[in-house]
């Protein structure tokens, strides 16, 4: 396809996800790299823009909310208008995304040719085979403009007001330092066949509280919140509950100070590799090779004929998640924290 004329102004549609919005950090920096004096603009989802305002690569940030009505679409497209933008970069599979874009006059607009969008897209990319991670799908997508300078492990760096923040919360809640704090990430926004069962994760609490002498800090989102509860009744210790309390980047401070984080495959789980924490991964409906962690991790998974199925919900009876013990996984927060430099 070969490199284009200098654009002067990119837009780029983000993807919905935090998971997915941390995996695309290399690619915007090399985005970056690649044309170091375009002004890049982001456009995301509200609960994701704080992300890409601690971003250096992003000059500026268009959030919208979701779910997205009609008035709010048509605000989105005419900012992006009036913006004027030279190149449009497309993250997201969707139709949609490409159609904003492509009404809001984006005069480059580049991405995969899924979902019948080809026709919206000046630069449309066949879809590679399926192989290797998703980090590299996106590098791929900016590789089509010219070479690509990035490290391909995402990285987030963290403002010290809200490593403060993070400290003194830790302060205030008796969790003194240098005793280890485990995060705990029980949940999943895309469905339950990601999530190891709540009572093998409460019983994790317990023995990271009562054998290990660990504190253990909860996070996730605001429908991780009771399960978050749950999860810590009856459990002894320095325990603190912070789902559905903390902004993605409050989220991110706190787990830095985590001695490991034990995750399902989900966001948090790659908010901790990115700001350097160790992880323990639970996988099971999921590929690791396509979306496990990136960073120093310990994946802890049960192969069975049926995964990764890809599913939101298991039909038949979770056996890659049920075959994983509470042993296991605290063996694997164990490693994880004696390989920690």
């Amino acid at each position: 396809m070969g490199t284009m004329t200098y654009p002067s102004t990119i837009v780029i549609r983000g993807t919905n996800w935090l998971g997915d919005s941390v995996i695309t950090i290399p690619a915007v920096r090399a985005l970056k790299a690649l044309f170091p004096s375009a002004s890049i603009g982001m456009i995301t989802p509200e609960n994701l823009a704080e992300l890409w305002e601690c971003e250096d690569s992003v000059n500026h940030v268009i959030s919208f909310r979701r779910p997205t009505g009609l008035g709010e679409k048509a605000r989105l497209i005419r900012r992006i208008r009036l913006a004027r933008y030279d190149l449009g970069i497309l993250f997201p599979n969707s139709f949609e995304s490409a159609l904003w874009l492509y009404l809001g006059g984006v005069r480059e607009r580049l991405g995969y040719s899924t979902c019948a969008r080809g026709f919206l897209l000046t630069r449309g990319v066949a879809e590679a085979p399926s192989g290797g991670h998703q980090v590299q799908r996106y590098l791929d997508l900016v590789r089509t403009l010219g070479p690509v300078r990035s490290e391909s492990l995402p990285s987030i760096g963290v403002p010290a007001r809200l490593r403060s923040w993070a400290r003194d919360l830790l302060e205030k809640e008796r969790i003194e330092v240098g005793i280890p704090l485990i995060g705990i990430n029980p949940g999943s926004t895309y469905g339950s066949a990601k999530c190891w069962p709540e009572e093998r994760f409460a019983g994790l609490v317990r023995i990271l509280g009562e054998k290990a002498g660990a504190a253990v800090l909860v996070v996730g989102g605001q429908r991780e919140r009771a399960l978050g509860d749950r999860i810590c009744q009856g459990a002894r210790g320095r325990i603190l509950n912070m789902a559905g309390r903390t902004t993605v980047m409050q989220l991110a401070a706190l787990v830095e100070l985590c001695a490991v984080c034990v995750s399902n495959d989900t966001g948090p789980m790659h908010l901790a590799c990115a700001v350097g924490t160790p992880v323990v991964a639970i996988i099971g409906s999921t590929d690791p090779e396509a979306t496990g962690p990136l960073g120093r991790s310990v994946i802890v998974r049960r192969r069975v004929e049926c995964a990764p199925c890809l599913k939101r919900e298991c039909p038949t009876d979770h056996r890659c998640m049920n075959g994983i013990s509470v042993e296991e996984v605290f063996k694997a927060v164990e490693t994880a924290v004696s390989d920690k430099p």
